[in-house]
């Protein structure tokens, strides 16, 4: 009996622990950061999603960089994570990509050619991006205050390119 109790414990343990990492992920929260994340992208960069100007506001750590423009209910938060409490970025990068389709109507997409690994989410708020690059996380969330779409995904694609060229 107590073996078939641990065979159940440690697969709840695994997803909890999973589901717990994924969740800070995609919390912008103070995690140290690899670089400024404001420096990665130019406001001529964001004016076209965010609808005119937009202007940057960093976190004191700089880790995570809110741009605000025109457009009523839109935002792009830009988020750098380095030494996530031991986790190595692929780990966190798991993470992440569980916690993206843990949400049932999310629709989660690897994508190519960006970074060492990659993945875009249509999610509950709009967009996402999450790369790994050289064991460091970078995640892009545009939040247009609805339901992601594939257009909400192809506007946000040459951002995620240039912040990653730039991280």
């Amino acid at each position: 009996m107590k073996s078939h109790t641990a065979e159940i414990a440690l697969p709840r343990a695994f997803i909890l622990g999973a589901l717990a990492l994924a969740i800070m992920l995609l919390q912008p929260g103070p995690l140290p950061a690899q670089t400024d994340a404001c420096a990665l992208l130019k406001a001529g960069d964001v004016a076209p999603l965010l609808g005119g100007t937009a202007t940057p506001t960093a976190t004191p750590e700089g880790g995570a960089c809110t741009w605000i423009g025109a457009t009523a209910g839109r935002k792009l938060i830009v988020l750098t994570y380095k030494n996530l409490g031991g986790v190595p970025g692929e780990g966190a990068f798991m993470g992440a990509r569980m916690g993206a389709q843990a949400d049932e109507d999310a629709k989660v997409s690897d994508e190519t050619g960006i970074g060492d690994r990659a993945f875009s989410g249509q999610v509950s708020f709009g967009a996402v991006f999450v790369v790994l690059k050289q064991g460091r996380l970078l995640q892009l969330q545009y939040w247009t205050g609805s339901q992601g779409t594939i257009q909400d995904i192809a506007a946000l694609r040459p951002l995620a390119l240039k912040a990653v060229a730039a991280f």
